[in-house]
């Protein structure tokens, strides 16, 4: 007996695999997500959208959805020098033409409105716990096979497969295709809190500069320092690890704690919700599709984060992808020699290089 055959399997419920799954849903088209963990990730990770990825939402129909868990910036984002004077501004508080501007947000509260949003569709299943262990492609469909804590092995037919399953994607790997490395790597501390009060998110004795924008960059080579909101109720610093320190010595409540203070904050005034040592990079994969394989998200593509285009990159592709495999799926488009691809190549090469560029 064959496996059930659906239009496309999904891997990665986070939340380019979700919108994936939730604008193909939108389409009439059979998806099944699969995702390698039981539970959603509770702690904090990408914070910001940026207007044409508020777009996105309104198109999957979840404005309200999203907005009830945003908070809109009403300022501009800068970079600053150790001294407070302003480098770079760049005019967030605008709305764009399409009608949003930049928000900042919780990375699960955002899934949980995602996931919601696809369990509610009877064409669009979600199963998490469960890991893809192999993927077979054939000329007709792909034979993806994955274990789980009920079953031991399963196996499930798709049209296409779409690998949105990070910087260590299964799919990828299966794809057989390497990364272009642009060699930026650089460890940075991110603490995210619950400050208890609404504070100037300036450093202490800044007294006499223009007062700081809600989200900023301050370019001090003595500690390179992001502060920007992590939506609601919410603020995240970002800490560069300096030559002499180690991952494991900055990955410390007590070192978090340290630096937090030279922030005026403190276990009086503030809650420690999350610290984290990771390692910024620029990268792409060389190959985005192969047959009837894809890639979306960080499974193609990172970045460093210092211009919020990390995760709204992802959800590009998901928008970008939607489309394209809806006519190839309802057999009103041709597939090119080289498949579907998620994004565009040249532009999200081109955010990478640029990222990397201005935080070199």
């Amino acid at each position: 007996m064959q496996p059930e055959l659906h239009d496309v399997v999904v891997v990665g419920a986070g939340p380019v695999g979700l919108a994936v799954g939730r604008l193909l849903g939108l389409q009439g088209h059979d998806v099944v997500i699969l995702e390698r963990w039981p539970e959603p990730y509770g702690l904090p990770r990408a914070v910001v959208f940026d207007d044409e990825i508020g777009r996105a939402f309104q198109s999957m129909g979840l404005s309200d959805e999203v907005k009830a868990i945003s908070e809109p910036v009403h300022d501009s984002y800068e970079w600053r020098n150790a001294q407070g004077r302003t480098l770079v501004k760049i005019p967030w508080e605008l709305d764009r033409p399409c009608g949003w501007g930049t928000s900042f947000f919780s990375q699960p509260e955002l899934e949980q409105v995602l996931a919601d949003a696809v369990t509610a569709m009877p064409n669009v299943r979600l199963r998490r716990g469960a890991e893809v262990v192999q993927i077979h492609e054939t000329d007709d469909d792909v034979l993806v096979t994955y274990t789980s804590a009920v079953t031991k092995q399963r196996r499930i037919r798709a049209r296409y497969v779409v690998g949105c399953d990070g910087a260590n994607s299964f799919v990828r790997q299966r794809m057989g295709v390497s990364m272009v490395d642009r060699g930026f790597f650089f460890d940075w501390l991110v603490v995210d809190t619950k400050p208890h009060d609404e504070a100037d998110w300036a450093p202490p004795g800044w007294d006499d500069v223009d007062p700081v924008p809600q989200n900023w960059q301050m370019c001090d080579p003595a500690r390179p320092t992001t502060v920007v909101s992590g939506g609601p109720g919410r603020r995240r610093w970002e800490f560069m690890r300096l030559p002499g320190e180690t991952r494991d010595s900055l990955n410390d409540p007590a070192k978090a704690w340290e630096l937090l203070a030279a922030w005026g904050r403190t276990p009086e005034n503030t809650d420690l919700e999350r610290h984290a040592v990771y390692t910024f990079g620029a990268r792409w994969a060389d190959a985005w599709n192969k047959g009837r394989l894809i890639l979306a998200g960080d499974a193609a593509h990172q970045m460093p984060p210092f211009a919020g285009q990390g995760m709204c990159s992802g959800m590009r592709d998901a928008a970008n992808l939607s489309w394209k495999l809806d006519r190839v799926l309802s057999g009103r488009g041709c597939v090119h020699q080289d498949g579907v691809r998620a994004g565009s190549d040249p532009d999200d090469r081109r955010v990478v290089t640029e990222r990397k560029t201005v935080t070199a």
